[in-house]
């Protein structure tokens, strides 16, 4: 249960995620254009709902790589079980990529010349690896700290969800420059999932893997490690 509560967790935050990054990015939807008050809406629901559902399920939400690797540096989660909850994490990403194709197929169809690698992860502002690099270890951090921090205070599973939304949307609201990921799943994992599948009107569209690996996976899991360690100590 715990591994199938990592997958669901995950799926629901992945999901919730990129449908609304389909509405606002794709033609014929109902959305049709970015609202910032949204997408953090959008995105602090996914998060809180994938949280919450986790924890309800008896898992112990992880629903980052970097979270698992700081498990298993720090808190000595065996090698073995930590393999297992990235593979649900990963099966997370390509099950939310593949049903966000379905839902909007017709959408994709309909959307020649625009760009859709940004559905399924995030990219900066401003392209400055080393500085991305900073900005990332400390937005991922920033919010993994806050998230981790409250839990230790309640860990009712409804708030936990509560504490995701939270931390999402004040973190989106302030430190914004790496576009929004601070998860290799989010990003990483996805791009592999949209460089896999027959997107419609892909039309040959690479992902920026330097920055997928360097920044969203490198940097956003020495964040996550950091807060792990962090909060570990008291």
């Amino acid at each position: 249960m715990n591994y199938l509560s990592e997958f669901v967790g995950c799926l629901i935050f992945l999901l919730g995620g990129y449908t609304y990054m389909c509405n606002i990015t794709l033609k014929n939807t109902l959305i049709g254009k970015l609202n910032y008050i949204d997408l953090v809406v959008a995105w602090g629901l996914a998060v809180g709902l994938g949280l919450t559902c986790a924890v309800a399920m008896g898992g112990p939400a992880y629903l980052n790589p970097g979270v698992i690797f700081g498990n298993v540096i720090w808190n000595k989660l065996p090698i073995s079980e930590a393999a297992v909850y990235l593979l649900m994490e990963f099966l997370a990403a390509g099950a939310a990529v593949l049903l966000s194709m379905i839902f909007f197929w017709d959408s994709f169809k309909a959307s020649k010349g625009i760009s859709k690698r940004g559905i399924f992860s995030a990219y900066p502002v401003e392209k400055n690896i080393p500085l991305n690099c900073i900005q990332e270890i400390i937005a991922t951090f920033a919010f993994l700290f806050l998230v981790f921090t409250c839990i230790k205070v309640n860990s009712n599973a409804l708030v936990i969800g509560l504490i995701g939304f939270a931390a999402v949307a004040f973190l989106s609201l302030t430190m914004n420059s790496t576009g929004f990921s601070m998860n290799a799943m989010r990003s990483v994992f996805s791009s592999i999932w949209f460089a896999i599948l027959p997107i419609p009107n892909k039309n040959g569209e690479k992902v920026d893997w330097s920055y997928q690996i360097i920044v969203n996976l490198f940097a956003s899991s020495v964040g996550a490690i950091l807060a792990v360690i962090a909060t570990s100590c008291f």
